[in-house]
């Protein structure tokens, strides 16, 4: 009898204990996907928070309507149609409203440029190429995105410099808005923004125009096209 009940004590002590790790596995289990979870949550919250900045036109940015222009060879009478669309950069904000009030002279200036420059790489087109191929397509490389907000340390920093400049009598150069054009793709193309930009520069007050951009160009050839 003594026997019997030592082994009952005994089988009821081991199954306990198997009971008690078993329940400890099932609850481990269950807790282990809603740590996962949580943590995969935490992980889409930070890429989310490091998502790259989007390219966007700034304020300093005047955007007129598209440059239309009309070239016609006087000796062969080919006519090419030419858009331009071209943008203006301001130096700063307060900038934007003389330009913008100044624009038609800005875009008569160009267009006098334009035809005296257009129509000899018009010539030069039509005498190097067969119809159907003297049509071009220029399209500006993308906007760069803005870069980050300054930190506290680097604002601290900045206000620190100016302080001890006025303290031994410099002047510190303000570093420039961001500008988010790139450089042109198209050698032609960055010499006529540069022609462009000295042409409007002399229509407008001195530092008001930081750049003139050409964002895309295209052209089309009547006289080249089939007819049926």
């Amino acid at each position: 009898m003594l026997s019997r009940a030592i082994k009952n004590r005994t089988g009821h002590r081991l199954w306990g204990r198997a009971l008690i790790v078993a329940l400890a596995v099932i609850l481990f289990s269950v807790s282990l996907p809603a740590r996962a979870s949580t943590a995969s949550g935490d992980g889409a919250e930070t890429q989310q928070d490091k998502e790259p900045a989007v390219p966007e036109i700034p304020d300093t940015v005047v955007v007129p309507d598209p440059v239309s222009l009309t070239v016609v060879l006087r000796k062969s009478g080919a006519i090419r149609q030419m858009v331009f669309n071209i943008w203006l950069e301001a130096t700063n904000k307060q900038a934007v409203g003389v330009i913008e009030q100044r624009l038609p002279k800005v875009i008569n200036a160009f267009l006098v440029d334009l035809q005296r420059l257009m129509y000899r790489d018009t010539e030069h087109r039509f005498e190097t190429r067969e119809p159907g191929k003297r049509g071009f397509k220029y399209t500006a490389p993308a906007l760069l995105p803005p870069p980050p907000p300054k930190t506290e340390e680097e604002l601290a920093a900045e206000a620190e410099a100016a302080e001890q400049a006025k303290e031994n009598g410099e002047e510190i150069t303000k570093e420039p808005p961001f500008s988010p054009f790139q450089p042109a793709g198209n050698r032609y193309f960055a010499a006529l923004q540069n022609k462009l930009l000295r042409t409007a520069q002399g229509v407008l007050p001195p530092d008001t125009l930081r750049s003139v951009q050409i964002r895309m160009f295209y052209d089309f050839w009547p006289g080249d096209v089939k007819k049926r």
